[in-house]
């Protein structure tokens, strides 16, 4: 299982840094910008489309309607959700009053306010984020680490992973260079390995995909919603998930008890 999960890995990579090409040279050179926006949408789905593909060599004996009825069948308590959106709202609304401080900036100018648009950004992020990654990172890689490795370990490497998997979106769509971009790598994958136990702590107390599709979901519009210096933003967003996270880290002793593989088990 080692070098297949090494090989989704590495394929996962390979597949999503090709994509990019193909959108660079969609935009740049065909001009097909319609056609671009289609293929970053694709292209989300990677993590999704290599498990998929790898399914059957991964687990042989497994099917894979099973597996995915498996991977969301935890009962989830509405208090929970009702915890986790909080969490995130509270990490979003310090972020806003830092920069209020900070930069000077009404909080109304910090948000986006047009509803039509915020249902649009809300939409598109579900789209391109949670729903394609999830299953892939979490149903698969977190599971399978957790077989040999701690919770808290497993969150960190798949955080590290996950994180590092973004990086060439760190140079073309940033929008920093030299010390700033620097800056945002570090504060990137400080709010993704935190968010990563996070969502961990969740995953391992439901054991259902769904809640960390929702804590995916919310990081991701919490900070698109947000106007003004994204630097301001990811450096204030990764203090209070790092935090979060080390509050959570001791949680019921979550992270550090042994896991029912029975989620993924071949049958």
């Amino acid at each position: 299982m080692k070098k297949i999960l090494k090989g989704y890995i590495l394929w996962t990579y390979g597949v999503f840094y090709c994509f990019l090409l193909l959108i660079g040279i969609t935009m740049l050179v065909l001009k097909f910008h319609t056609l671009a926006e289609i293929l970053k949408v694709i292209s989300a789905w990677t993590a999704t489309f290599v498990f998929v593909v790898m399914f059957h060599k991964i687990y042989p004996k497994d099917n894979f309607i099973h597996f995915i009825k498996r991977q969301v069948s935890g009962r989830i308590k509405i208090s929970t959700v009702a915890c986790i959106i909080l969490l995130q709202f509270f990490i979003c609304l310090g972020s806003i009053l830092f920069k209020s401080i900070i930069d000077n900036m009404p909080i109304k100018a910090q948000l986006i306010t047009s509803w039509t648009t915020l249902l649009a950004v809300f939409a598109n992020n579900l789209i391109q984020g949670p729903l394609g990654e999830e299953l892939g990172w979490r149903g698969f890689v977190l599971n399978e680490l957790q077989k040999k490795f701690s919770p808290l370990k497993s969150a960190i490497i798949v955080g590290a992973v996950w994180g590092f998997w973004h990086a060439p979106l760190w140079f073309i769509a940033s929008g920093y260079e030299g010390i700033q971009l620097v800056q945002y790598i570090i504060f990137f994958m400080v709010s993704i390995i935190s968010l990563s136990i996070i969502m961990t702590v969740f995953y391992n107390l439901t054991h259902n995909l769904v809640i960390t599709m929702i804590i995916h979901q919310f990081f991701n519009y919490f900070t698109a919603i947000q106007l003004g210096d994204r630097l301001h933003t990811f450096m204030v967003t990764a203090l209070l998930y790092f935090i979060a996270a080390l509050v959570l880290v001791n949680y019921k002793g979550v992270l550090f008890k042994q896991q029912n593989s029975s989620l993924n088990n071949n049958v």
